[in-house]
């Protein structure tokens, strides 16, 4: 750690994919947060002010994989383990998204593929409305607003469909989250 240029040592953890595509997610959140670095352009600090990214499966769709993440029923799931900090905040590290049921999919069943491409397609009108939102202002911002709750609803129905969940379980997990 000695020279001007200090700074440019310290752990090479990651670095040969550090700049691949990645789903990202804070360490510490309120509510699930999961966000696609299209690109592999953002990085996080280690530590419980970093975060974690998340390489999917060469068989998982990425988009596929946000849509489940970022759904009422995963995040009720993690917070079942997760460690709960002061403030309502959640713990996210990689040990308690690791345990989450992901929900793999059988192409060859017309249904679940249809599930499948009917989030993925969801998850895509999330991401738009999204990378529209910050230029927005006053009522079309309102819209915006509106669109991605309805959005986020129906993405939910999916993953709730995709994991058999009842109606009065699924009341259950929106009471509970």
């Amino acid at each position: 750690m000695k020279g001007e240029q200090w700074y440019r040592y310290g752990r090479n953890q990651a670095l040969d994919i550090i700049n691949l595509p990645k789903i990202i997610t804070p360490d510490l959140a309120l509510a699930a947060s999961y966000c696609y670095d299209v690109e592999g352009i953002y990085h996080f600090t280690g530590g419980a002010a970093g975060g974690y990214g998340i390489l999917p499966k060469e068989q998982i769709n990425p988009k596929y994989l946000l849509g489940l993440l970022n759904s009422r029923l995963l995040d009720w799931f993690l917070h079942q383990s997760s460690t709960t900090f002061r403030g309502g905040y959640f713990s996210y590290e990689s040990r308690f998204i690791k345990q989450l049921p992901i929900r793999l999919i059988h192409f060859t069943n017309p249904a679940e593929k249809k599930l499948h491409d009917d989030l993925v397609a969801l998850v895509d009108v999330m991401l738009a409305l999204h990378q529209r939102l910050p230029k927005a202002v006053g009522a079309e911002r309102e819209q915006l607003h509106r669109q991605i709750e309805k959005t986020d609803r129906e993405i939910d129905g999916l993953v709730y469909k995709l994991y058999g969940v009842s109606d009065a379980e699924a009341i259950l997990v929106e009471t509970k989250s």
